[in-house]
């Protein structure tokens, strides 16, 4: 049952490391469950039993969020490979944080959370890979989200945009950089609308600040971004 998307999973960050032969031992020790989805259902809904964590194996699933008002907002979404679930699934209290639902036709496994966290009967050493992939991911997760805050405490989308480039680019030491998410990641990592963050991209290209072709990005003026930074006008 579980062959047809050895590959996928090999390529996932939960599963990284293992072998396909030690794959299928692994997946027959965790017993995870398949479920496929139309475009439009939800596979899960906020404040509900956590039944396991979802990993996409075709197609993308949205995480929304539904606020006091009624009014319901996307956070974000997870394609092939990607996880849902996993921040909430070692929680004291076992809720899904949010309601997932498939944009597309999906397929999703769910993987029970205490078989990632309990020892086999073999000790196996895809058992010891997985559980530190799922450390590593956890811990990416709390990273990501801590810069996420910082971000958020930036006043202005363009010094937002700006410091995140300026620290790729002291990071990298070079002026000419891959941006590590897509143009609609970006968006939702800022929580503003891709239009705006295009708008304002297209501002700095203007003013000869940075180009860009895609996902690559060219820092023309590393001073001129600095004082944006800084809080000077341009």
């Amino acid at each position: 049952m579980y062959r047809t998307y050895i590959k996928t999973l090999a390529e996932s960050k939960l599963f990284l490391g293992i072998k396909s032969g030690e794959m299928e031992h692994l997946l027959g020790c965790m017993n995870p469950v398949i479920r496929k989805y139309k475009k439009g259902d939800v596979a899960a809904v906020e404040g509900r039993d956590l039944f396991g964590i979802g990993l996409v194996l075709c197609g993308t699933m949205g995480i929304f969020k539904t606020g006091i008002t009624g009014n319901r907002v996307i956070l974000g979404s997870v394609g092939k490979g990607d996880l849902f679930g996993e921040t909430a699934a070692f929680a004291f209290e076992r809720l899904w944080p949010a309601t997932v639902e498939s944009l597309t036709d999906s397929t999703v496994m769910y993987i029970i959370p205490g078989s990632i966290v309990r020892q086999c009967s073999n000790a196996c050493e895809a058992h010891r890979i997985i559980q530190q992939n799922m450390l590593g991911i956890l811990s990416w997760k709390a990273v990501n989200l801590t810069k996420r805050i910082e971000y958020m405490a930036i006043k202005g989308l363009k010094t937002k945009i700006c410091t995140y480039i300026y620290n790729i680019y002291l990071e990298k030491g070079k002026s000419i950089i891959d941006l590590p998410m897509k143009r609609y990641e970006l968006a939702e990592f800022f929580n503003v609308e891709r239009p705006s963050l295009s708008r304002e991209m297209i501002k700095l290209r203007d003013a000869g600040v940075l180009s860009f072709n895609g996902r690559q990005i060219e820092i023309l003026d590393p001073g001129g971004m600095k004082k944006i930074i800084e809080g000077d006008r341009m």
